[in-house]
This record gives structure tokens, C-alpha cells and sequence, in this order.
């Protein structure tokens, strides 16, 4: 009798333990889960409807700050405004992050302020027309966009074990904002940046030897405009980019600039070609944390002075 109450408490004590253990787990992981720091993605699927949108690649998730543009146009755009840009491989232009924007675009919305973010890259395709890669990904089959916890996005899209993420949040270099806006945290000497940005030169290269200009992306960012222009003014910006990465583009597509201008008053939209403008970079391809910030004021001025021009 004495052996199995033994039994029984060593049991029930392993059963407290773990309870004891879960429970902590739970009080370190859900502020994490709560506040978005799962990962680069997650929180910009746990926030709320947007009244305005950042549309892009990886390029405008950390070179655009909604915070800056709020602070400075309060009043002027319905908000909340919310950097949706994701990543190349995620976000270039279309069907499925039109889908995606549909969702997370508050219907109601009339006055909302729209960036949408250009370059060669986020209307190229490698392989036929009509097989686009990210149908496959959380752009193509996430349809719960705006729920926080977004349980459908933590069980089939975070890959991390679920104990690392308070860890991981507290060490990342990479911090997604509330607001959508990532900020990345690394070195910025001149002897990392060249490097850096020599290895990105090299990728695109590469990307150009197998892209083309896509036919199929190029129509779903006209549907793009077209779905946002009854909810408030769109706007084309092509972000500051390195030298070497624009002299590949021009190669690439010699002719994009005139192609986005045409596009851009086809909608009546403003066309900011900001490509050649001098802004520090981390690799050639993505702004300098600081550099976002200033290059986010200017955005602002350009925008106030284009709605006078509007």
C-alpha cells in the first residue's frame, strides 16, 4: 500500500510540476504572442483592420514609418496606417496579396492614404505567367488577417518552438512595430556594409539572369490601385536604393521608371521616384534605421506638397 501512494504522489508531484511549468511558460509566452513578437511577420496579422496600408517588399517594411507619417499628416488619412509590406518572396505584386490587402482593409474606409512601394523586382517572375510562387505562402492561404492571437498563422506558419519565442523576442535584431514597420538592428561600418551589399549585388544579379518583367504582375498592381483608389489616394513610391543595385536595375528594366509614370497618371496618382536619392543603406537594397527616419520625413514633405499639387 505504502509503494503505491508512493507511486501516486511521485505522480502527483510530476503533474504539479508540469503545471507549474506550463503556467510559467504561458505568463513568459502570451505578452510575447499578444504584443506581436513572434516573428518578422505575425503582428501585422494580429493588429486590427487598417485604414490605410505600406504596400511592398521588404524594402518599404523597413524604409517606410507609419509612426512618422502619422505624427506629421494627423487628420489628413483615416487611420490606423499599417506597414503591410512583407518580403519579396511574400509580397511581390499579385492575386494573392490583393487578397490579402482586401482583408485587411477596413471596408468602410473612404479617406485612407495608400503607399504603394515599386521596383523591378516586386513585378518580376521567374518560370511561366500564372505560377506565382506565393499562392503557396501565408500571403496566398492566411485568411484570418486581423486576429490577435492569430492562432491560424501560430500553428501553420511560426516554425520556432513556441518556448524559444520569449527568448528569441528579447534578443532579435530584427523588431517588428506595432505599427508594421521593421526595424533590423546590425552593424553599419563601412567594411560590413560594402560586404553586405556586395553579397546583394551578387543575389540580384543572379535574379536578373533568370527574371522576367511579369505581365501578370504588372496587371495585378493595376487591379491593386484600381481596388484602392474608392477608399482614398494611392500613392507610387520607388524607395533609395544603392548605386550598384540601380545601375542593375537600369539594366534590367531600362524602361521602368517611364513605365511606373505612365501607370501612376493613368490613376492620377503622384509617381516618387526616390531610387538615385543618396540614403545610407545597410546592403545596397534596405535603408539604415536612421536613414528611415529621414527618409520618412521626406516622404512626408513630398506627400503634403503633392495633395496641394492634387
Amino acid at each position: 500500500m505504502s509503494t503505491l501512494k508512493t507511486a501516486v504522489s511521485k505522480l502527483l508531484m510530476r503533474l504539479l510540476l508540469l503545471a507549474v511549468a506550463g503556467a510559467l511558460g504561458a505568463a513568459l509566452l502570451l505578452p510575447v504572442v499578444l504584443r506581436g513578437g513572434v516573428d518578422a511577420f505575425y503582428g501585422r496579422f494580429a493588429s486590427p483592420p487598417a485604414g490605410s496600408l505600406v504596400l511592398g517588399t521588404s524594402r518599404a517594411a523597413q524604409g517606410i514609418r507609419p509612426a512618422v507619417l502619422e505624427a506629421r499628416l494627423a487628420g489628413q488619412f483615416e487611420g490606423p496606417l499599417l506597414n503591410y509590406s512583407f518580403t519579396l518572396t511574400h509580397s511581390p505584386y499579385g492575386l494573392a496579396y490583393l487578397a490579402s490587402i482586401r482583408r485587411k482593409l477596413r471596408p468602410e474606409v473612404r479617406k485612407g492614404l495608400f503607399i504603394v512601394a515599386v521596383d523591378p523586382w516586386s513585378l518580376s517572375l521567374t518560370g511561366p505567367e500564372g505560377a506565382f510562387p506565393e499562392d503557396n505562402s501565408f500571403i496566398g492561404q492566411l485568411h484570418e488577417v486581423s486576429q490577435n492571437p492569430n492562432l491560424a498563422y501560430l500553428t501553420r506558419y511560426q516554425t520556432k518552438p513556441l518556448y524559444r519565442l520569449p527568448l528569441d523576442f528579447a534578443t532579435a535584431t530584427e523588431r517588428l512595430h506595432p505599427d508594421g514597420w521593421l526595424e533590423v538592428n546590425i552593424g553599419i561600418d563601412s567594411v560590413q556594409v560594402r560586404a553586405r551589399t556586395a553579397r546583394k549585388l551578387l543575389d540580384y544579379q543572379k535574379l536578373a539572369a533568370t527574371q522576367h518583367l511579369s505581365a501578370g504582375r504588372l496587371a495585378a498592381l493595376r487591379h491593386t490601385i484600381e481596388f484602392l483608389k474608392p477608399h482614398g489616394r494611392v500613392v507610387l513610391v520607388r524607395l533609395p536604393i544603392g548605386p550598384g543595385l540601380l545601375a542593375l536595375e537600369q539594366q534590367y528594366q531600362p524602361g521602368f521608371a517611364v513605365q511606373m509614370r505612365r501607370l501612376a497618371a493613368e490613376f492620377a496618382a503622384p509617381y516618387f521616384d526616390y531610387a538615385a536619392a543618396p540614403y545610407p543603406t545597410t546592403d545596397g537594397n534596405h535603408l539604415q534605421k536612421e536613414a528611415s527616419e529621414r527618409f520618412s520625413r521626406q516622404l512626408v514633405l513630398d506627400l503634403a506638397a503633392g495633395e496641394r499639387k492634387d
